[in-house]
């Protein structure tokens, strides 16, 4: 199979950093994402592995949706579909409390991390294992309430009553739009209508949280900077091509130096005191 030729995936752009990213990259691609992922659940397709690596860019500016190994054809009669779907830092709630009945909307979730992450240039809620993924998003957006488990359609109920509270125990507060404007490399780019937009796509409820149309039509993308087609974009970039391999890469080179280094001194120190 032949394809098309990406010079960058999303991971690669946000990780190195002799690129220099403006607002407009990020609101434009904010903004091409959700057109990608409206054609497809129009189309009654779910990805169900949208991350950052998984967004391929070109010298054009424009960003096309790649990896669609976990991608279905979708509908609302489907009453049985895998929960374990989708990289850990992008699944949403409903997933990891063993949800089997859902719909594009989980998608969705995947969309407002990777909005997140574009800000921070680095992931948003970084969880190692299933359990510390869903304590971190508890911690970020707040416990879900019981309507969240009414039916049984959202989650597993002996996993939802495992890691929520209990009637006589503290609730955690929705603490997300705090979250979202922490640690920023450039905290102005984080507007109230970012915030508004990344909260909506991240909902807890599937049933509240924002389609990709619903987002299209957020204020975010008509404040200035109004958002600019691909073509308009600065793509001079000084890196002409990276992918998420290529940072990982020189990340375990870095790690290996680092290794080398701390064993040189440790031997040198050693042959001091003998």
């Amino acid at each position: 199979m032949v394809f098309e030729y990406m010079e960058y995936d999303l991971t690669g752009l946000l990780e190195t950093p002799e690129i220099r990213l403006t607002q407009d990259h990020v609101k434009s691609w904010s903004q091409q994402l959700l057109y990608g992922c409206h054609y497809m659940h129009t189309n009654k397709v779910i990805h169900r592995d949208l991350k950052a690596s998984n967004l391929l860019v070109n010298r054009r500016g424009e960003l096309k949706i790649a990896d669609w190994g976990l991608a279905r054809s979708w509908n609302s009669d489907m009453k049985r579909l895998t929960n374990k779907v989708i990289t850990l830092w992008y699944r949403p709630p409903e997933l990891l409390l063993g949800c089997f009945e859902y719909t594009t909307k989980i998608d969705m979730w995947s969309v407002g991390c990777i909005v997140a992450e574009m800000f921070r240039r680095s992931g948003f809620l970084k969880g190692t294992t299933e359990a510390l993924q869903l304590d971190l998003i508890f911690r970020t957006c707040g416990h879900p309430t019981e309507e969240f488990c009414h039916d049984g359609k959202q989650c597993n109920r002996a996993l939802w009553e495992k890691h929520t509270p209990g009637p006589t125990e503290k609730r955690l507060p929705n603490r997300l739009a705090e979250a979202l404007r922490a640690n920023l490399p450039h905290p102005k780019w984080m507007t109230d209508e970012a915030v508004k937009l990344i909260s909506k796509l991240m909902e807890m409820n599937p049933d509240r949280r924002w389609s990709a149309l619903e987002a299209l039509d957020a204020e975010y993308f008509f404040e200035n900077p109004i958002v600019k087609p691909a073509k308009d974009l600065m793509m001079n970039f000084s890196v002409t091509t990276v992918h998420e391999m290529d940072c990982r890469r020189k990340y375990e080179e870095k790690l290996a130096e680092h290794k080398a280094k701390m064993q040189m001194m440790a031997a040198n120190s050693g042959a001091r005191a003998n």
